[in-house]
């Protein structure tokens, strides 16, 4: 389903919500952006805050959810966010927020991804870009690990495991083709248990969380009335949470990911590291028919425009 050109947003579209961790209302306004603008966001609270771009360089911190700052501005937890335009295939967007954090609404990308449907999807007058894995890049901390090799597509490995026997083990393989194949993925939820919710409130964290907006587990049962929308919906959500994290390297990657009870803080390490070692691992191309044509390994320079941070 890759795009061959950029994508923004056709109007504007304006969300409200409550912060998962801070608890404090937010006021969220996507806005269309011009060609090579990226996604960027503003504090709209902050007197003369400067944009904030979403990328791995610009995290600054990773814990229960992916955080980025530029001086004073911090936004956080973008994650759901950015993983509704990684799967919308939306290049171009300024964010802006009248508060510290996204809204979480029900814990899910969906009803990101159901506003952005609403509001339409504007084709660019530019090529889209993409990074090719060319040589198999790992990191592991402790017995997690990521890891992305060399495809002529982008596809995930996912596996988690979790003490409470209602998550245990579970493993997703899941190939990027459609949105409607998606969909699953973007309305999966995110989760805790239960014992940790008073530690996390302790830490400041987890202000806003709610049944509505979360999936809470104990160890034998999940406390939500409704139940789970899957099964697997655990791991679905850590899916989610992947996508939006390692989209924020500036363009999408083709590449075979696999990865063993990874998190926020683990995909930002990674990303750091492969950004890092960018020139030996990756190539940027905006001629998507070059690589159906070629392997990864094949792509020659007259595909490359250079890599900007």
């Amino acid at each position: 389903m890759l795009s061959l050109v950029q994508r923004t947003l056709a109007k504007k579209v304006v969300l409200t919500g409550v912060g998962l961790h801070s608890g404090k209302d937010m006021r969220l306004e996507l806005h269309p952006a011009d060609i090579d603008f990226g996604i960027q966001f503003r504090r709209t609270d902050l007197a003369q805050s400067l944009p904030i771009h979403a990328h791995a360089i610009n995290i600054h911190s990773t814990d229960l959810n992916t955080t980025i700052s530029s001086g004073d501005a911090r936004i956080s937890t973008i994650e759901h966010l950015m993983a509704a335009f990684a799967g919308l295939e939306i290049d171009n967007v300024l964010v802006k927020l009248d508060g510290p954090e996204v809204p979480v609404m029900d814990g899910s990308a969906g009803p990101f991804v159901e506003a952005i449907l609403d509001a339409g999807v504007a084709l660019q007058n530019a090529n889209k870009k993409y990074f090719v894995v060319r040589e198999v890049f790992e990191l592991r901390q402790g017995d997690k690990w990521i890891r992305v090799e060399p495809a002529t597509n982008t596809s995930f490995s996912m596996q988690i495991d979790f003490k409470s026997s209602v998550i245990g083990a579970q493993s997703l393989n899941f190939e990027w083709s459609t949105v409607e194949a998606l969909e699953s993925i973007f309305v999966s939820r995110t989760f805790c248990h239960v014992n940790d919710v008073t530690a996390m409130q302790r830490a400041g964290l987890a202000l806003g969380g709610s049944l509505d907006n979360a999936i809470v587990v104990s160890d034998d049962e999940v406390l939500n009335p409704e139940g789970l929308r899957f099964n697997d919906e655990f791991v679905r959500h850590k899916l989610l949470d992947c996508i939006g994290d390692l989209s924020m390297l500036g363009a999408p990657i083709i590449g075979k990911f696999s990865a063993y009870k990874s998190g926020h803080g683990l995909h930002a390490a990674f990303m750091k590291a492969l950004w890092a070692k960018k020139s030996e691992i990756l190539t940027i191309v905006e001629d998507m028919q070059h690589i159906s044509r070629q392997s990864p390994r094949e792509i020659d320079s007259a595909a490359v425009i250079g890599i900007k941070s």
